[in-house]
């Protein structure tokens, strides 16, 4: 009993219980789409702390190479002028990182967040996205 005790105390003094333990929740929002013959598997990452969105992280990562880089580059240098966002651009792969706190209403609405994490898993499930 007394080992269980100090075991119990060490994770908790250590932080080994994770975000969980702080409060923060992670939900996961997939979907694959096709566009020109290629997929496009997107992958987005919500973490939220007492129902508040901290960060939304998105990530699509295409099969082939589209056409897309040119723009992917001109959003990564426009969104180099904003706070809250930034593009992140590795061959096929594009993420997103998104602090809804610090964007603006122009960045919220072209993403459309929402500030709570039911309301912003609810709109992204009912656009096909499967989340857990």
């Amino acid at each position: 009993m007394k080992r269980i005790i100090i075991i119990s105390i060490s994770l908790l003094l250590t932080g080994c219980l994770g975000e969980t333990a702080k409060g923060y929740i992670t939900k996961t929002c997939t979907k694959e789409e096709y566009a020109n013959n290629s997929k496009i598997s997107k992958t987005i990452t919500i973490k939220s702390k007492s129902e508040n969105i901290e960060t939304i992280e998105i990530k699509e990562i295409y099969d082939k190479d589209l056409d897309v880089l040119d723009s992917k580059k001109s959003e990564q240098v426009y969104y180099k002028t904003e706070n809250g966002i930034t593009l992140d651009i590795n061959n096929n792969e594009y993420k997103y990182t998104i602090n809804p706190e610090k964007i603006s209403d122009d960045i919220k609405e072209r993403f459309n967040i929402k500030k709570e994490q039911h309301k912003q898993i609810k709109q992204y499930e009912d656009m096909g996205y499967t989340c857990k």
